[in-house]
């Protein structure tokens, strides 16, 4: 949203968003504030965090840095997401519940990791069949987002281009670490997010048609 032209911005008013839910720690959006129009009346929600292995794998990208390296950092990150940030998909939940958030908007840098592993846990909630939350996730390779400028400049492009896009035993990885350390997803919903049966229903409600 910090790189939005003044024809985004008019496309973007007219989609009545009441609520922006960031996944971005504060670097980050110290460095790339949101841009939004003016007129709207958006709430913010700063929520966010560098997942844990994040940092060490950016700065130690260089030009012999190969992708399988990154496949690798990246697949153990994601098994952090639901045991080191819960607090954080916790508060987004309790964001999407409330009567005056919606329609949201999520995201974060790159718009594929933080928030891809948020809106699927958000699909599950819901009721989305397992295939359907990975086929979703997997649209991010469709239209991935430039991000050499957070690497040096030395670093080869297939490096760069594996930590733009997305794959399939990422996300598996998370779900995997959900149902080592709760047993099964229902029960990291009610533990660790505090998304019960009740809360569920809620989120039907407000969030299918």
């Amino acid at each position: 949203l910090a790189d939005l032209t003044p024809d985004d911005l008019e496309r973007f008013s007219t989609l009545g968003l009441r609520s922006v839910i960031d996944l971005r720690d504060d670097d980050e959006r110290e460095r790339k504030p949101n841009r939004l129009p003016d007129r709207a009346a958006i709430s913010q929600h700063a929520i966010g965090f560098l997942p844990r292995g994040a940092h060490h794998l950016l700065t130690s990208l260089g030009p012999t840095s190969t992708a399988e390296a990154v496949h690798h950092s990246l697949t153990e990150y994601y098994g952090q997401f639901a045991i080191a940030h819960a607090q954080n998909y916790a508060r987004m939940f309790e964001i999407l519940l409330r009567s005056d958030t919606l329609p949201a908007l999520i995201h974060c840098t790159s718009g594929k990791d933080r928030t891809g592993f948020g809106i699927a846990l958000l699909l599950s909630a819901l009721g989305v069949e397992r295939d359907e939350v990975f086929a979703d996730y997997l649209h991010s390779n469709r239209a991935p987002r430039d991000l050499r400028f957070m690497v040096r400049k030395d670093v080869p492009h297939e490096t760069v281009r594996a930590l733009m896009g997305v794959r399939a035993d990422y996300l598996e990885a998370a779900f995997a670490a959900i149902d080592t350390h709760w047993s099964c997803f229902d029960h990291f919903l009610v533990e660790a997010l505090g998304i019960n049966e009740a809360r569920r229903q809620q989120l039907r409600e407000q969030l299918l048609v």
